[in-house]
């Protein structure tokens, strides 16, 4: 739930955000609108002026494969004014726009920050996390990574130093994802879970 002056929106907002390019923020959104499309009605928010998020659907639906929810491209005063009727609004945004970033993370109910384990994926996400208001809530969602690696394991020693909230589970570097992109996907290659995750954590903050 979002309130705006008088105004109250129902669906619980989900930012992609990071500063970072190449992490996996659209197909973050993509997936994650799937495994939660039994769960809710869910829209997407193509906040990124490259239009991934976009493509992807125009694509599938060429295909013959519609996504199972709406997908749309938007601009930044529409972040603040229009209006969502889907139990998850998910808004995929670029690495190159602050203004569009801050935008989506002030409508947020919640960010996740999608990020690889190198240390300069974690400087940005770093970079990310302190851009973020403090009341902000934000999770970390580990991408492309391997759990059985020692930089994995270096990375959420990190993070739990620092206190920072993240995702048990992690999304692997997995062929299925890399060959999926602007197709439908058949293995959701362990965002269910994270949507499960995610169900919890925004209990937790109701």
């Amino acid at each position: 739930m979002w309130v705006c002056g008088n105004v109250v929106r129902m669906s619980t907002t989900i930012g992609i955000v990071q500063s970072k390019g190449g992490v996996g923020k659209t197909t973050t959104a993509i997936y994650l609108g799937l495994a939660l499309k039994d769960r809710g009605t869910v829209e997407i928010w193509d906040a990124d002026p490259q239009g991934s998020a976009t493509e992807w659907a125009d694509a599938t639906a060429a295909a013959g494969y519609p996504l199972p929810f709406p997908v749309t491209a938007v601009n930044e005063p529409q972040l603040s004014k229009k209006d969502s009727e889907a139990s998850y609004l998910i808004i995929d945004t670029g690495p190159g726009n602050p203004r569009v970033m801050d935008k989506t993370i002030e409508r947020a109910d919640v960010v996740i920050i999608p990020t690889k384990s190198s240390s300069v994926d974690m400087a940005r996400t770093w970079s990310t996390l302190d851009a973020l208001p403090e009341d902000q809530p934000a999770i970390l969602l580990m991408t492309q990574t391997d759990p059985r690696t020692i930089t994995h394991r270096q990375t959420i020693e990190a993070i739990d130093q620092d206190g920072a909230a993240y995702f048990q589970t992690p999304i692997k570097h997995k062929e299925s994802i890399k060959g999926s992109g602007n197709g439908y996907p058949s293995d959701l290659a362990g965002y269910e879970e994270v949507a499960t995750e995610l169900i919890e954590r925004i209990k937790e903050m109701s």
